[in-house]
């Protein structure tokens, strides 16, 4: 196991597209760390030189103690499973997941021992004798997991590893690599565009958007506490609602009601504060007014037309539109956000309410929103006004 220090680290491609620029963050001994964004931010890029397989433009790595930059993959103790499993079909299972110790001339018995032993751990046992062509999907990626775990490495590295996977086989797959990784507590770099898998799996997630990390924080940090609108839009499903917003005072208007922030809210805004703001409201914070309590009294209700309902058993979601004309110029630049269709301000949003809401579509219903957890946005740059810097 290994910490991994990443330096101001930035690469630079021959034709002058930078990939990464200026990462920096430290992988504590045995965290599971998790690189996010969508595609072409830099992510796999930056997975690509901790382990060696890119250059480092800029910047120093260290892996534990040792300084790695120049240092040939082979000899930085690292194993990466990616997302094509990398078999090599005429090898057994056994041979393949044998391969990495022959090359390093380890004796028979000890490969052996390591080899039965990952398959003991991956339920592999039954399938040593067969080659990678009679195996489903989520085999292969077992026995692609189990080659890296025969290594006994300082790290592991895996590059987006379900996406060739099925959706019940996807969460299969992570709820193992979960438990893998708590059983060895060896170092995990892991590489997804999946968000989901980012905040089920993560100690900490370092989100990227065009080669710059955005923000490193735990799963619960990012969803409560997001530095930006591109992490807020981000991280979450179904997507945060973004609407834009007039501040005067301690009063906020939305395109549908008139809200007043709690003192809660109002202490953490900063002295240089824009009237025009976005404003940004998570599905779970909104709530049939029919079914509150003593809760009406931290936020605002209001009446609007159901335009669709998708009831899911355990969550209902509900659809309606708010109006306005005002485009916001940071939502317009989020478009590779891809969890997020929020082109301009307004439109479209969704609430997820208790089951037990009697809603349908098309009827007037009265909603309630809950000001205590209201985020604000600055229009211009798209800093969250209300980013603490601390851990929630």
């Amino acid at each position: 196991m290994a910490v991994i220090e990443v330096d101001s680290v930035s690469k630079r491609f021959p034709d002058g597209t930078v990939a990464v620029d200026s990462a920096d963050f430290t992988i504590e001994d045995g965290e599971f760390f998790i690189l996010v964004g969508p595609s072409g931010c830099g992510k796999s890029t930056l997975l690509n030189m901790i382990v060696g397989l890119e250059d480092i433009s800029d910047g120093t790595l260290k892996i534990g103690d040792r300084v790695v930059n120049d240092v040939d993959p082979k000899d930085r103790n690292l194993a990466m499973v990616f997302q094509n499993y990398a078999l090599y079909p005429h090898l057994t299972v056994r041979e393949n997941m044998a391969f990495p110790l022959r090359l390093r001339k380890v004796p028979d018995e000890e490969v052996n021992r390591r080899v039965d032993e990952a398959a003991r751990i991956l339920e592999l046992t039954e399938l040593l004798d067969r080659k990678p062509a009679a195996m489903s999907g989520g085999q292969r990626q077992r026995v692609a997991m189990g080659r890296a775990i025969v290594r006994e490495p300082d790290a592991f590295l895996f590059d987006e590893p379900l996406s060739n996977l099925d959706a019940k086989l996807r969460v299969q797959m992570r709820t193992e690599i979960a438990r893998l990784q708590n059983r060895f507590g060896t170092t995990t770099v892991y590489v997804t565009h999946d968000q989901v898998e980012a905040m089920t799996l993560a100690d900490r997630v370092a989100v990227m958007r065009k080669g710059v990390v955005q923000q490193v924080a735990s799963p619960k940090e990012l969803y409560n506490n997001p530095v930006n609108l591109f992490v807020a839009g981000f991280i979450g499903s179904p997507a945060m609602n973004m609407m834009p917003g007039d501040l005067q005072g301690d009063t906020l208007r939305l395109p549908m009601v008139e809200v007043k922030l709690p003192e809660e809210v109002r202490s953490r805004l900063g002295g240089d504060v824009p009237e025009k703001v976005v404003v940004g409201i998570r599905p779970e914070h909104f709530q049939d007014a029919a079914l509150l309590g003593e809760a009406a009294a931290h936020g605002a209700t209001f009446t609007t037309k159901v335009d669709v309902v998708e009831w899911l058993g355990s969550e209902l979601y509900v659809h309606f539109q708010v109006a306005s004309d005002t485009d916001v110029a940071e939502l317009a630049d989020v478009s590779d956000l891809g969890t997020v269709d929020t082109p301009a301000a307004g439109g479209d949003v969704v609430a997820r309410i208790d089951p037990a809401s009697g809603l349908t579509k098309g009827q007037e219903a009265e909603l309630w929103l809950d000001a205590r957890r209201i985020l604000l946005f600055d229009p211009s740059s798209g800093r969250n006004l209300l980013h603490s810097g601390e851990e929630e």
